[in-house]
């Protein structure tokens, strides 16, 4: 066995279990110098090269699997190297054991990423397209993947790259321009070289601009649901979700806390995921936990994306109203549900719905939890809300990670900073540093602590 501390840039083969469990076929993945001569060890014998060949697996005189197994040399493979795949029937059991034959045989288990990031190494990809795997593996909606492949095809690296290479070029001549300061060249003058940032600070602030809805392509538009006890929410949460997550109950102030779940529904057009949170219902209590849970709502509801409201048939109005205004949020961001529906007629939905406009929110569903029925209407229509938000132009890319955002507008305050510089070797200063925030996205000059710290958050086995 190997030390399980192996760094990232050890040339150790690593193996790792690079598919789902449970299903038909388990994917074992091998990458690196002795990846050909382990799988001899497991299978006795050589496969002809990117053919795929049965093979019976065996460990210790012991029949592991009837696989399928195939080699691929390299340099024409995902990590560069040397690279094998095993398929195996799906079961974990089998497919640990097999992965246990092969650290026996001198693999060594991979790291988070560790195949990613010797793709990096190797230069198969960088490390934007990289990142890019991870949220592909991590999309939950047809916005997210998209936004991931278009990230993996280099569409971000060519923009950040060309960004990068123009810094790069400035910032020389502002080297240059130092030694040249009590001369009259105008080639490396400061005032020449401010003109050349206003087109990088632009295209960095475009960027930027996206994470906002970055986020919620990538990790779900924050759903609140609020309304008063008893109006239905937890029942619609449930009916969503097409299970019971919450608990429902006639008694008032049954959801003393948030209950959390994710959820993709599809409009119209692209779905959209969204992350729901059920909370207490907003009434005024002397019960110091139930206190405690409507001011979590209040909190949520002013941090959400979007809110839920939801009211009953055949509830108060007036408590809805005077509830509804002490969390003074925009209608701009807010849906409402009409629960219940299949204990009133056509004459008191109406006076419901003409009484709810008085809350300022235009867009009303009616449900009926018991019956099933407008459910389906109102996730379709809860997702085409949602649309807008989640929206990208085909081909343009989206910033979804904090620390995209961040190494971006950090950049753009160097650069600002340079436009404003009064002497050119504070200019060049300001440059370096915004060369050095971009260097995350890039790839470049990353020390190898920073490296593995970025991919030590991915899949094993990716």
């Amino acid at each position: 066995m190997h030390d399980s501390r192996s760094s990232y840039l050890s040339e150790d083969t690593v193996a790792a279990i690079s598919s789902g469990l449970g299903g038909a076929i388990a994917v074992i993945r091998l990458s690196g110098a002795n990846s050909l001569s382990i799988l001899e060890k497991i299978s006795g014998k050589k496969p002809e090269f990117r053919k795929i060949t049965r093979a019976q697996l065996r460990a210790g005189g012991r029949i592991l699997d009837d696989a399928m197994v195939v080699f691929f040399p390299k340099p024409e493979t995902y990590t560069g190297e040397d690279l094998v795949e095993l398929y195996v029937h799906g079961g974990s059991f089998v497919a640990a054991e097999v992965l246990k034959a092969l650290v026996d045989s001198g693999a060594r288990q991979a790291l988070p990423g560790e195949f990613s990031f010797r793709a990096v190494r190797n230069g198969k990809m960088n490390l934007t397209q990289a990142r890019a795997v991870a949220d592909l593996i991590s999309a939950t909606n047809s916005g997210a993947a998209s936004n991931a492949l278009e990230k993996m095809s280099g569409a971000e690296s060519r923009i950040l790259q060309k960004v990068a290479d123009e810094l790069r070029q400035v910032g020389s001549l502002g080297e240059i321009g130092i030694d040249f300061a009590d001369q009259d060249v105008d080639e490396v003058s400061l005032e020449n070289l401010r003109k050349k940032l206003p087109p990088l600070v632009e295209e960095l602030e475009k960027l930027s601009a996206t994470f906002s809805r970055g986020q919620k392509i990538q990790e779900g538009v924050r759903a609140v649901f609020v309304g008063l006890p008893n109006a239905g929410k937890s029942s619609f949460f449930n009916a969503l979700l097409g299970e019971d997550r919450s608990i429902v109950s006639e008694v008032a102030g049954t959801t003393r806390d948030i209950v959390r779940e994710k959820l993709t529904l599809q409009g119209s057009g692209a779905s959209v995921t969204l992350r729901l949170e059920d909370t207490a219902g907003l009434r005024d209590s002397q019960d110091q936990i139930e206190k405690m849970g409507v001011s979590r709502t209040e909190k949520a509801a002013k941090e959400a994306d979007l809110i839920i409201l939801l009211a009953d048939v055949t509830g108060s109005i007036p408590a809805l109203k005077a509830q509804w205004q002490r969390l003074s949020c925009s209608g701009e961001k807010v849906i409402g549900v009409l629960t219940k529906v299949d204990l009133a007629d056509s004459q008191l939905k109406q006076r419901m719905l003409s009484d709810l406009k008085a809350l300022g929110i235009s867009t009303w569903f009616e449900t009926s939890a018991v019956q099933g029925t407008g459910i389906s209407e109102a996730a379709r229509g809860i997702a085409d809300f949602c649309g807008n938000w989640v929206f990208r132009q085909p081909g343009e890319v989206v910033l979804t990670r904090y620390e995209e955002f961040q190494a971006v507008t950090e950049a753009v305050a160097h650069l600002k900073r340079g436009l404003g510089a009064p002497q050119i070797d504070l200019f060049a200063a300001d440059l370096r540093q915004a060369f050095y925030a971009l260097a995350p996205l890039i790839g470049a000059t990353l020390p190898d602590d920073i490296l593995g710290r970025i991919f030590s958050q991915f899949c094993i086995g990716k």
